[in-house]
């Protein structure tokens, strides 16, 4: 993290989704996530990265848990260097609260593709929480040595590992057709 911080320093301005420390504005980003797929769905797939990853999964988790008959908007998903979601039913109660599989159990049934680094020093250990979410026989698990981040040419083991994983993930899609 040292690393980078010279190249984004603490005055810029950035963006995210939602703040992590705000269940108002979690509950916000859900809305705003779930509008845009009903405009611009629909989506085979849904692919995140670092917080983008944990409200995809958080959204997953809601449709999952509040509508277990309708069918999921997307038939895979893909998560880079994810994190345990926050647990939608709690963000409606204004709490924030991070899912735990040890307390759930798998809640998430689709195919799924998760790739986090070793090294991730932002979020250590998230990408596994955020699995364990996972179907066990629906997941796909690829770990790296490239940080909080999704590996590009110069890391190209790490890249071919992701490219897996993915497909595997794509593929169990098209055999459940």
């Amino acid at each position: 993290m040292k690393d980078i911080k010279a190249y984004y320093p603490a005055t810029d301005e950035y963006f995210q989704y939602y703040d992590a420390n705000s269940a108002l504005s979690v509950a916000l980003a859900l809305a705003q996530l779930e509008k845009y797929i009903e405009i611009e769905g629909p989506f085979d797939g849904v692919l995140g990265f670092s917080q983008g990853a944990s409200l995809a999964a958080a959204y997953l988790v809601h449709l999952s848990r509040d509508f277990p008959s309708r069918p999921l908007p997307f038939r895979c998903a893909v998560f880079f260097c994810g994190g345990p979601p926050f647990d939608p039913q709690a963000v409606e109660q204004n709490e924030l609260r991070l899912m735990d599989a040890e307390e759930t159990g798998p809640i998430l049934e689709l195919p799924t593709a998760h790739m986090w680094a070793r090294n991730d020093k932002v979020w250590p250990g998230g990408g596994e929480m955020l699995s364990e979410l996972c179907e066990e026989t629906e997941r796909n698990i690829y770990v790296h040595n490239e940080g909080h981040s999704i590996p590009g040419p110069r890391a190209k083991e790490a890249l071919q590992g992701c490219v897996r994983a993915i497909r595997r993930t794509i593929a169990r899609t098209e055999m459940m057709q």
